[in-house]
């Protein structure tokens, strides 16, 4: 398997990777994921690291490693144990390998090579219980215009990370090939001739492989920062929805109530976004408490909501805390699986 050429801006010096770090927060649950108490319980294994302050839940197909890159950068992989290519991986490995690589301290490099789009270009949406930095976060395309890898940074640190910290996402390709074409002529180049540098432009062709999708986005909708100075409350402490109830049917328009503690609000509202099982945006706007919402305690909410579902079948409402400093510890999401 081919792979991807990478677009390299700074200077990169090879060292022999060491093997992984035991990992120091990985266990066997049966436990609901954090973001979401109305999902229903699965058996996952949990991962937390009191070094970097995130946690993430992870299907027994996945597979952990905790250790360094070459400089002794850093990472965390979260891949498939199917994978023939072992880790650490970074952002040089083989288009048949799916993974999610964390890199707290950067990695002294820009992105992947080829089309891309920043996340606030990108009509698409991504399961993220975070909200990073869309102008500086992108999401690489193949001809199709699926993406095949993502980079996401962030507007403020998570705790313990520096200002280079990303999180890179790559799906696995199938029936992978790649061109080049000349910055000069704009005929086509052979790859060993092509260089990003002066202005070639490289195209990506392929499927994205969906069920190892599905198991990276398990991952990353599972995602929890957290400050390690403050104990945080469970999610069903900070809101709570009467209806829609979870897995129930709606059609347009449908409303929304519940009640979340006055933390949850920002000038008294909240944003959410309502998406297809595909994570296709199919409404987004803003809940408003209805009563004061500058206290401690839960404060009732409601609002209306309209959509066009097309052929969607099933699909999520999402509810964000407002987070007016930007700072992925502050962040929460409550999903609620609903039917069309």
């Amino acid at each position: 398997m081919q792979k991807i050429i990478f677009l390299l801006l700074g200077t990169l010096t090879l060292f022999s990777c060491k093997n992984g770090a035991e990992q120091e927060g990985s266990k066997s649950v049966k436990a609901e994921k954090d973001h979401n108490s109305e999902i229903d319980s699965v058996e996952l294994k949990e991962f937390s690291s009191k070094e970097w302050n995130f946690s993430a839940a992870y299907p027994g197909s996945v597979e952990v490693y905790e250790g360094t890159l070459p400089g002794e950068t850093p990472v965390i992989n979260f891949y498939e144990k199917s994978s023939q290519e072992k880790p650490p991986f970074g952002i040089h490995n083989e288009t048949s390998t799916s993974y999610i690589a964390i890199l707290p301290q950067g990695f002294g490099v820009d992105a992947p090579g080829g089309p891309r789009q920043s996340l606030r270009e990108w009509q698409g949406n991504l399961p993220l219980p975070f909200s990073p930095d869309r102008e500086s976060s992108f999401v690489y395309l193949l001809k199709n215009g699926e993406p095949w890898a993502v980079s996401l940074s962030f507007h403020t640190p998570p705790p313990g990370w520096n200002e280079y910290g990303q999180i890179y996402v790559f799906y696995k390709v199938n029936d992978f090939r790649a061109t080049c074409f000349s910055a000069a002529t704009g005929e086509a180049l052979a790859m060993e001739k092509c260089d990003p540098l002066e202005g070639d432009a490289m195209q990506f062709y392929g499927e994205v492989d969906t069920e190892s999708r599905s198991r990276l986005h398990q991952v990353l909708e599972s995602f929890n920062f957290f400050d390690p100075q403050k104990e945080q409350r469970k999610l069903n402490d900070l809101i709570k929805v009467d209806q829609p109830a979870s897995g129930s049917k709606v059609t347009t328009p449908f409303k929304l109530t519940g009640e979340a503690r006055g933390m949850w609000y920002f000038e008294g509202e909240f944003p959410y976004v309502l998406v297809n099982e595909n994570y296709d945006k199919l409404a987004e706007g803003s809940v408003r408490a209805t009563e004061e919402w500058m206290t401690e305690d839960f404060v009732p909410f409601e609002a209306e909501i309209s959509f066009e579902p097309g052929k969607s079948q099933n699909g999520y409402l999402i509810l964000r805390r407002s987070n007016a400093s930007g700072r992925p510890e502050h962040d929460r999401v409550y999903r609620v699986p609903v039917v069309f």
